[in-house]
């Protein structure tokens, strides 16, 4: 199963034209994205997952037939897919921002899936637990430990180059800043 998947930057090519080039089966949307970027997604017809993310001021997904998947679970090509929004609180408001302990409880009702779709990855993955901004989700990597989902991807977050974790235990970890094409395991 080939996927594009997009994060917290504009991709370097349109994206309608990118998932028609690379003969993609969906399209993910990891969150942060400008709908200026992205509006041509309307036209790709595969289906189209996502969750939002931090900085995500308007709610546009149903615009461009994207599937919210915060907290939910879909399934298609015998591949399941979930997904978490949002980072963790680092202000005192803002949008779909969450305390550790907000999210650990949300993190409880996530349905189990073979493929996890987050804007702010789990505690120590790609994280920086120095920064607030982009410190990880305790509860989700506790999700990730009981439910091993076979690939986690997720942007948000600043990795240090030659530092980038792809694996946690038996998951497959992928980090996406603007546009990547994935190809997932059969």
């Amino acid at each position: 199963m080939r996927l594009l998947a997009l994060a917290d930057r504009p991709p370097h090519a349109d994206p309608r034209e990118l998932a028609c080039r690379a003969h993609v089966d969906a399209v993910v949307c990891l969150g942060d994205l400008d709908p200026a970027w992205i509006e041509t997604l309307d036209r790709v017809h595969v289906p189209k997952l996502g969750v939002y993310g931090n900085h995500d001021a308007e709610d546009y997904m149903d615009a461009f037939g994207i599937k919210n998947l915060h907290l939910k679970r879909e399934s298609f090509r015998g591949r399941s897919f979930c997904g978490f929004e949002g980072c963790v609180r680092y202000k005192p408001s803002g949008e779909r921002q969450y305390t550790q302990k907000q999210a650990t409880k949300l993190a409880s009702r996530l349905p189990a899936a073979d493929v996890l779709l987050c804007h702010c990855p789990p505690y120590g993955v790609n994280d920086d637990p120095e920064d607030p901004a982009h410190v990880g989700f305790q509860g989700l990597r506790e999700w990730v430990d009981r439910y091993e989902p076979k690939v986690l991807l997720h942007g948000h977050t600043h990795p240090i180059p030659g530092m980038l974790l792809t694996r946690l235990s038996g998951t497959r970890v992928i980090y996406v800043k603007g546009a990547k094409v994935i190809d997932l395991p059969l």
